[in-house]
């Protein structure tokens, strides 16, 4: 039995509903809602981020949408001041992976540790235990409207505080959380969490105070056209307006094809606007769109080529009506990004919006007005079967299209999803299917994506699998626009690895670390060389690490994190280890081992000294720790 549905929540249990949420820390009590709606009234324009973002759609401009967060005030209040000193005017605002999870205790100690070291030790802001006093002090530092960022089991409470304290933008992207943050939820709870954030901006509404919500869908964490993403887009500014939310900003992703990225920017606003007039929301505005810089693909660690990739989409996005762009920092592969980086980073990426978009090129070739068409015809029958799922019902339409893989991703956190679809690019680096799962893609987009795959598998000599897929996954941020592959000659049967017996290798990503797609690989790679994989997934406690290999007499754990507070997630990891009686098991970690730009060799250090016996930087050959793996396995007589 299905019990989420699209419908208004009632007033009283929307009462109830808030009251269960601000308790859950002291700063909960500084939300007052109708105090809250007499600040913003008194607020400028230029701090609501609808009226904003509208404004640059309106004189034809691009506005830089940086991700900004540190821990201690003072230094978020310099941030943002260095942000608007190189035109930054709209703030993504980013909490710290501990607040999103409600694991306020452990910002708090983060949040202290930073204060007490002047290093940043979680990777944001805490804004729940900072709470609405100290967070309009940071609201009231710059010139600009703030969009903050948290995840599903967060995502009400940093929505009361954050409103409360000014800002005036939020996401409510449940299938975000599915495809990236969150592990265990189920469908119909993502829903209903929405459906507060929804209900709670509506609420500000009613009361006269318009606060917009930017859709992000089902984030691809593999190579795939953006069908998925945009319809799921829709459905989430479905379920927000259905609670009242009366501004919607889309937020779309390049990939790489300029082709087919300038078409879906081009048509997504079209489907948005069919889509919420068909369900009588004709007074939901869309006051712009955002671009985005990639989905989820791997960045360069070098300067030289991170530069390139963001002034690629920056170019991009000049070609375009976008309202905003959000382009990655130049150290993004290398750890949290220092205020230097994001300030050179918009710097030049506001010089490209600046030069192109006053000479108002918009590109315009039979390619573009082609996936114009694919994208409108894919996402229509996508959403369109949704709805048939549901009897017309898009809540119950997406717990029946996820759990029958009609909606579906590669790679997702979530435990929910069939992962049964892939995808790779086509010779041109456009995004495209090698298998569908169940996904109802209509027959002419089919037939048209089929045969620009044939004519790279044809070139290539092999058909495209898992292994061209990664490789197309990693491609961009090795200044490519397709990538390379070992297609199985002499050369890969040599590598086979002889094994008497059959090692257990424990895979995971540590702490609430929500990056899933490295871990994935690691464990896929694992088992297609004979071993014995336990994969945890993402957002793993130390505790069942543990708690794994003493159940399956594991004789490795390969560990990833990426959010930059493993340290902390594994303080006397070895020592439990020992303590539950597998003292010798092998212990690897790579990945961002720490919050700001980072020197591997300290890094390298901290976790010898923690009991890890490897330690890898971001980007290191998979094959390689494998390598790594079979000789020290075989020093000690396990393989």
């Amino acid at each position: 039995m299905i019990r989420v549905k699209q419908q208004k929540i009632e007033d009283r249990t929307f009462a109830k509903m808030r009251a269960e949420q601000l308790a859950q820390w002291p700063t909960g009590r500084e939300v007052d809602i109708d105090e809250a709606v007499e600040y913003h009234k008194k607020m400028p324009d230029s701090k609501n981020f609808t009226k904003a973002l509208a404004k640059y759609k309106a004189e034809g401009k691009i506005g830089l949408f940086p991700r900004s967060g540190v821990p201690v005030v003072e230094d978020e209040i310099k941030l943002l001041q260095g942000l608007n000193a190189v035109g930054v005017r709209l703030f993504p605002f980013t909490t710290d992976s501990y607040t999103r999870n409600l694991q306020l205790d452990k910002a708090q100690r983060g949040l202290e540790e930073s204060i007490r070291t002047g290093k940043n030790k979680i990777n944001g802001y805490p804004i729940i235990n900072h709470g609405v006093k100290t967070t309009r002090r940071v609201v009231e530092s710059c010139e600009g409207a703030f969009d903050p960022r948290s995840s599903r089991v967060a995502n009400s409470f940093v929505g009361e505080i954050a409103f409360a304290s000014g800002m005036t933008a939020m996401p409510n992207s449940f299938f975000g959380w599915i495809g990236g943050y969150d592990k265990k939820a189920t469908p119909e709870e993502c829903i209903e969490t929405a459906q507060y954030l929804g209900r709670l901006i509506g609420l500000y509404a009613e009361k006269g105070v318009i606060i917009s919500t930017d859709t992000h869908g089902w984030l691809p964490n593999g190579v795939i056209p953006m069908y998925v993403n945009i319809a799921t887009q829709i459905i989430e500014a479905l379920i927000s307006a259905g609670q009242g939310t009366k501004s919607i900003v889309p937020l779309m992703n390049f990939q790489g094809n300029i082709a087919q990225d300038v078409a879906e920017i081009r048509i997504c606003e079209k489907l948005f606007r069919k889509y919420l007039d068909k369900f009588g929301f004709t007074d939901t505005i869309i006051p712009g769109v955002i671009g985005n810089q990639s989905s989820l693909f791997p960045f360069p660690q070098d300067l030289g080529n991170a530069f390139g990739y963001i002034n690629f989409v920056a170019m991009e996005a000049a070609m375009t009506d976008l309202a905003a762009c959000s382009v990655k920092t130049i150290d993004e592969a290398l750890g949290v990004p220092s205020i230097e980086s994001h300030m050179q980073t918009y710097a030049s990426a506001g010089w490209i919006f600046n030069v192109v978009r006053q000479q108002k090129f918009m590109a315009d070739t039979p390619a573009i007005a082609q996936e114009m068409r694919m994208t409108e015809l894919a996402v229509s029958a996508i959403l369109d079967k949704v709805l048939e799922m549901g009897e017309g019902d898009v809540a119950v339409g997406v717990v029946k299209a996820i759990e029958a893989g009609v909606l579906d991703s590669p790679f997702s956190i979530n435990i929910y999803p069939r992962d049964l679809c892939m995808g790779a690019r086509d010779l041109e680096g456009a995004c495209r299917y090698i298998d569908y799962g169940n996904l109802p893609i209509p027959e002419e987009v089919r037939k048209y994506n089929d045969e620009k795959i044939r004519e790279r598998e044809k070139f290539e000599g092999v058909r495209l699998g898992f292994k061209g897929s990664m490789a197309d996954f990693w491609c961009l941020s090795q200044g490519k626009i397709i990538g390379t592959f070992d297609k199985g000659g002499a050369a890969a049967r040599d590598e086979k690895i002889e094994m008497r017996r059959v090692p257990t290798v424990v895979t995971g990503t540590c702490g609430v670390d929500a990056h899933v797609i490295g871990t994935k690989i690691i464990s896929k790679a694992l088992k297609e060389d004979g071993f014995n994989v336990v994969a945890l997934g993402a957002q793993t406690p130390a505790e069942e690490f543990i708690k794994a290999a003493q159940e399956t007499d594991a004789d490795a754990m390969l560990i990833t994190s990426l959010y930059g507070m493993a340290e902390m997630d594994l303080q006397g990891f070895r020592d439990k280890c020992v303590e539950a009686g597998i003292g010798d098991i092998l212990l690897y970690i790579g990945g961002i081992l720490g919050v700001g730009t980072r020197v591997f060799e300290e890094d390298e250090a901290t976790f010898k000294k923690l009991g890890f016996d490897r330690v890898y930087p971001p980007e290191s050959d998979v094959k390689q720790s494998i390598r790594d793996l079979c000789g020290d396995l075989k020093k000690r007589g396990r393989i």
